[in-house]
């Protein structure tokens, strides 16, 4: 008798402790934090564009073989522009809100302009030389500096920039009054610029790879000497073969990026 009231009174206990447990509140585990976004990392991408140039040229001195009371000569300025499209490739580090970074890009498209050397005289203007331009391609090397928030949960860098610009330009110069046998009537050469650019941009982060970016730019590419053709005032001797270009470009552009191989410990906290 004894033996089943031990039991009796052990069973009960089983069961009552059993139910006590039962209604005890089981503590959930706690979920991770989300991912911190970086834009720690190298990239790679593409853009494409719109530009404006403008191009002072001074023709090398040559002759006037009717001067004129008053008369001068024109430095012709050409305005032009065109669109484009290239790659870029660059790395950024993120300290905090603050970013860092270099990139490097190329650019090809079609740029031309026109433009005229003229004779002003009173009650006339002749016309000495024309001038044809095309800018076909051009690159900057630059650092970056940024500072990026959250748009909502959207990453957001605001940047400015700045570096070392290159471009590669040609010009066709046909002369009004050409001299048989001394040189073509036309002559085109292409020389390679070289110079500096700074600009402003914003880039959207679309998710933790991709990014969106808006950019201006703009470069000073400083003077190169042109050969040209035989430019005379009237086909009188001496004339001048050379000219002096002056180069101004600028860009609006947007880009995609593509960010891997993050480096580099980024920002240290999450927003929430």
């Amino acid at each position: 008798m004894k033996t089943y009231l031990l039991a009796a009174v052990a069973l009960t206990a089983v069961l009552g402790g059993s139910a006590i447990a039962a209604d005890m509140p089981v503590k959930a585990r706690p979920l991770p934090p989300p991912p911190v976004f970086s834009w720690t990392g190298f990239y790679f991408g593409g853009h494409g564009g719109c530009a404006h140039d403008r191009k002072n040229i001074v023709q090398g001195p040559f002759a006037d073989s009717d001067p004129g009371a008053g008369a001068f000569f024109t430095t012709p300025t050409a305005n032009g522009g065109g669109c484009y499209g290239g790659v870029q490739v660059g790395f950024n580090y993120q300290i905090a809100s603050w970013v860092w970074g270099i990139e490097a890009d190329g650019s090809w498209g079609k740029i031309q302009s026109s433009t005229q050397l003229l004779e002003l005289e009173p009650g006339e203007t002749e016309l000495v030389a024309l001038y044809d331009q095309q800018l076909k391609s051009f690159g900057t090397v630059r650092g970056r500096l940024g500072y990026t928030w959250n748009w909502g949960t959207t990453p957001v860098l605001l940047y400015v920039t700045g570096g070392w610009a290159w471009a590669r330009n040609q010009l066709t110069t046909s002369p009004a009054d050409a001299v048989a046998g001394v040189l073509p009537f036309a002559v085109t050469d292409t020389q390679t610029h070289s110079g500096w650019t700074v600009g402003t941009g914003l880039e959207v982060a679309l998710d933790p790879n991709w990014s969106f970016k808006g950019e201006y730019l703009y470069m000073n590419l400083g003077s190169k000497t042109y050969a040209t053709a035989l430019v005379t005032d009237d086909g009188a001797l001496p004339g001048s073969t050379l000219a002096n270009l002056d180069l101004k470009i600028h860009t609006v552009r947007i880009g995609l990026n593509y960010r891997f191989g993050v480096w580099g410990p980024g920002p240290v906290t999450a927003r929430y």
